[in-house]
């Protein structure tokens, strides 16, 4: 099994192609391939290397999650930082949790929810400088990206990595020619974002006794006594009224492309590549549709306060969209939500609100912060604009905004709308190479 990605690489080689054509033979063409293969543990392996250890820099982020004065934040595939936050002018790092394959996480009473590649793992949190696992719930993710097909193949190994192999370069005066047929290639006009794991984008705020509360890109989230997970088209129920012993309930399937999830009051919104689903979530342990709110193809994380949702969509390779932009809708009417404004954005990743303060993760445009008063007329009030940061993802809860961007944590103090500031910041480690 072979997988390769390099986009920039990709572009040059189209490039070189398209110049190296010959003026005598307009079929000659040259083309470079790069050869990788996967590199494998044994799932014995994978499951025998959860950790807890001393704290380590952060080298990326992906997912936060917020529970009781501490941060969990996930650096995609490899585990959580935990943070004390309790003072979050100057928060701390006490742990990192190592968790092979970690993408998603969520939180209840003192249990901590977190996938390891197949499985679903608990961990107890009662105390976070000493956090253990107490169970797991094994090959419950059995769709699982990127991995799942060479771990259901034998049911022994997964898939942790890749490593280069070859790289070849092909003329050729004939236009149909195939890539070098020894070995497994890829060639030229074929590319795919194979490292990014599970790339669903979820938004839950915790609803329900004892949990957590999380940002807008997971893909988690907790409604009573049910943790939710996506799992490709499927939701998956997981029975936590034992909260130490999750117990597999239901998979219900939505639909392609679903990637966010949002518990407001007892609804539950998905966001998707398509659009948005609104759930009845009046039963927990089944969901119930109510209606399907469409849009262009885009990647689609969602928030909801009151009346109105507020979607960003954006463009990119995993979204095969072409849109940037903020959608608000009016959800007053469940089965008929209909959109009311669009404002464009540059790259608009994750987003929150709280009162009237709206908060937008505009990728290299930077946070943006908007007095969201009026729904209607949102670009007329943007209150301020950070352009020193390429943010991913925000909570905002209690004045505190507590943000995650390519460059690290930060977290602003906005109880005076008026007199934002910035409070603190735990960076990542750039890597010198």
């Amino acid at each position: 099994m072979i997988q390769f990605v390099n986009s920039t690489k990709i572009s040059v080689i189209i490039l070189l192609s398209f110049f190296l054509f010959s003026c005598e033979d307009q079929c000659e063409k040259t083309s470079v391939y790069y050869m990788y293969q996967p590199i494998f543990q044994t799932v014995t392996e994978v499951r025998n290397s959860v950790e807890l250890t001393e704290p380590r820099p952060i080298k990326a982020l992906g997912k936060i999650y917020f529970k009781e004065g501490y941060l969990y934040l996930n650096e995609p595939g490899e585990g959580i930082h935990i943070i004390d936050n309790r003072q979050p002018s100057s928060p701390i790092q006490i742990a990192f949790l190592n968790i092979p394959g970690n993408f998603s996480l969520s939180a209840k009473d003192h249990v901590l929810y977190a996938n390891s590649y197949m499985d679903l793992v608990s961990f107890d949190i009662s105390n976070p400088n000493n956090v253990v696992e107490i169970d797991r719930l094994k090959d419950v993710f059995i769709h699982y990206s990127h991995y799942s097909a060479s771990y259901l193949e034998s049911q022994q190994k997964v898939i942790v990595g890749w490593e280069f192999v070859e790289e070849r370069t092909v003329t050729d005066s004939d236009c149909n020619a195939a890539y070098p047929t020894e070995g497994h290639w890829i060639g030229g006009m074929f590319a795919m974002d194979t490292f990014s794991g599970n790339r669903s984008n979820a938004s839950f705020t915790g609803s329900g006794t004892g949990a957590g509360i999380g940002g807008s890109m997971a893909t988690f989230t907790i409604y009573d006594n049910f943790l939710y997970a996506i799992d490709n088209d499927k939701i998956i129920l997981a029975d936590i009224s034992n909260v130490e012993t999750p117990a597999l309930h239901s998979r219900k399937t939505v639909g392609w492309g679903i990637e966010t999830l949002f518990p407001y009051g007892d609804k539950l919104f998905i966001g998707a590549n398509d659009g948005m689903y609104i759930y009845d979530n009046e039963t927990p342990s089944d969901p119930q549709l109510i209606s399907k709110y469409q849009h262009v193809n885009s990647c689609d994380p969602v928030v909801v306060q009151g009346n109105y949702a507020y979607v960003t969509l954006r463009s990119g390779n995993q979204c095969q969209g072409f849109s940037d932009q903020l959608e608000v809708i009016d959800i007053s009417n469940l089965a008929e939500p209909q959109l009311i404004r669009t404002y464009p954005m540059y790259n608009p990743h994750g987003l929150g609100i709280d009162g009237n303060a709206l908060f937008i993760c505009d990728g290299q445009a930077g946070l943006k912060i908007y007095n969201a008063i009026d729904p209607e007329n949102v670009n007329f009030n943007m209150i301020k604009q950070y352009r020193n940061i390429t943010p991913i993802d925000v909570i905002p809860l209690g004045n505190v905004l507590m943000l995650i961007s390519e460059q690290g944590l930060h977290q602003y103090d906005y109880s005076d709308l008026n007199d934002i500031s910035l409070i603190s910041s735990i960076l990542i480690e750039q890597d010198e190479n």
